[in-house]
């Protein structure tokens, strides 16, 4: 009955003693003190394997984007270095990071001893906007600018032009669903397209990177002008034909204009 009261007392009252002492000790020796951050940059989880890869090809396309923000919330996190992890309030952390105008969600968590790990899910950019003094403003999903960027930081992506997309958000949303309903592999993809603009008359013009064809394709029917397109483009392709303009803007048909046509 003895050896029973005393193994009760062992596991209740001096175990915990033991390891909370020890725990307070590594405490106050800095063991658990804020020392490495990793930072990962990504969308969602993919629902297929496809998705994944598209993902993959776009966190690559925004590297340069990405490298000098990751470096700043590195630095801004960092100022919490020697802080227990213990002590680290991180919501209060998550919180302050969110407010980066190009941060969609924000996701901190301890790694111990000493490791905080944190996962960010970027607002999506869809287009550059340029502007007449050359400086380049990502536009994202919902149709706001983010502050400007040089060259060398710009994330591949085509560029809009045009002076009404700088005064009517509207529009930029206009753009932007446009050049989301393009497919992003293919003959005719997001990869290959350089430039987007609007013609009051026409709708929306889109500029092939490679070729430097024009293709028109209105605002309405987006993806099934994109299909027909990529069908053309195929065909010019294995018949080496070089068109200067693809109207896909109509209601069944695609009409090419090939360079030597007047």
């Amino acid at each position: 009955m003895k050896k029973l009261i005393l193994s009760v007392i062992f596991g209740f009252v001096v175990m915990p003693t033991v390891i909370g002492g020890t725990f307070y000790y590594l405490n106050e020796t800095g063991f658990f003190n804020l020392e490495n951050i990793s930072i990962t940059i990504g969308e969602e989880i993919a629902p297929t394997p496809e998705d994944a890869q598209v993902q993959q090809e776009n966190l690559k396309a925004f590297e340069n984007y990405f490298s000098p923000l990751k470096s700043e919330i590195s630095e801004e996190i960092m100022k919490y270095k020697s802080i227990s992890l213990w002590e680290l309030k991180l919501e209060e952390i998550a919180q302050s990071i969110s407010q980066k105008e190009w941060i969609d969600q924000v996701y901190l968590s301890r790694r111990w001893p000493s490791h905080v790990e944190v996962r960010i899910i970027p607002k999506q950019i869809k287009l550059l906007y340029v502007e007449k003094s050359g400086k380049l403003l990502p536009i994202v999903s919902s149709g706001e600018f983010l502050s400007a960027v040089n060259s060398k930081q710009a994330p591949d992506v085509a560029l809009l032009n045009g002076e009404v997309f700088m005064r009517d958000e509207e529009m930029r949303k206009k753009a932007v669903e446009v050049i989301s309903q393009i497919p992003h592999q293919g003959k005719f993809s997001t990869k290959t397209v350089s430039e987007v603009r609007y013609d009051k008359k026409e709708g929306f013009w889109l500029t092939l990177i490679q070729t430097g064809i024009k293709v028109k394709v209105g605002e309405e029917g987006i993806p099934l002008k994109a299909a027909r397109v990529s069908q053309v483009l195929e065909y010019m392709e294995d018949r080496q034909l070089d068109a200067r303009v693809i109207d896909a803007n109509l209601s069944k048909k695609v009409l090419v204009r090939l360079r030597k046509d007047p």
